[in-house]
């Protein structure tokens, strides 16, 4: 879905259906349910994700959550809830970072709770995700991961996405520098 530089871009605000997960946009008011998953998650998130330390109050969610919708609204991003289709329970994100519209390419973040982990949800809500860019006409998909964590490169790698390169000191975190990984996908026409 190729568009010309006249025409505007749009990001569909429908619910994604697995067998075991659902995707949908956060919205303001999932702001309690993201701070309770950080919070509970609070150990494991932090070990890679930086914003986690300053991530404390329902305020924050609710920052992160605008922010994001504001993306979303100009149509270069957004962060999709992970919730699970038995009980509705937010288990997760799946941040589509950026849109390059142009060169149609994108990039993906995601995060589990920690309580969550090892069932598959993030492989099935990833693969929700990528369905999804890819009927808005999405060709290259990008994830970036620190290399030591080896759970979010498995992750890329099952999803299909082959490593290019490592990015030297990519991130500093809690005090050092990270490598990261970098994969890519392009993305069936």
């Amino acid at each position: 879905m190729c568009k010309t530089s006249n025409e505007f871009y749009e990001m569909p605000e429908e619910v994604l259906e697995g067998e075991r997960v659902t995707l949908a946009f956060l919205e303001p008011e999932d702001s309690e349910e993201v701070l309770y998953l950080v919070d509970s998650s609070r150990d494991s998130l932090g070990a890679w994700l930086p914003w986690v330390e300053n991530f404390t109050e329902i305020g924050d969610a609710y920052s992160a959550i605008s922010a994001y919708q504001m993306q979303r609204d100009m149509a270069n991003g957004g962060a999709f809830g992970i919730r699970r289709l038995e009980d509705g329970a937010l288990v997760g994100e799946v941040v589509l970072q950026w849109i390059d519209w142009k060169n149609r390419s994108a990039s993906f973040g995601y995060f589990l709770g920690s309580a969550f982990e090892g069932e598959g949800l993030a492989t099935e809500a990833m693969n929700l995700a990528l369905g999804y860019i890819q009927n808005l006409g999405i060709h290259r998909v990008e994830i970036s991961a620190a290399v030591e964590n080896k759970k979010s490169c498995a992750l890329a790698k099952r999803l299909g996405f082959e490593q290019e390169g490592i990015a030297k000191d990519a991130e500093f975190l809690h005090g050092k520098w990270q490598n990261h990984a970098k994969f890519a996908k392009i993305m069936p026409n």
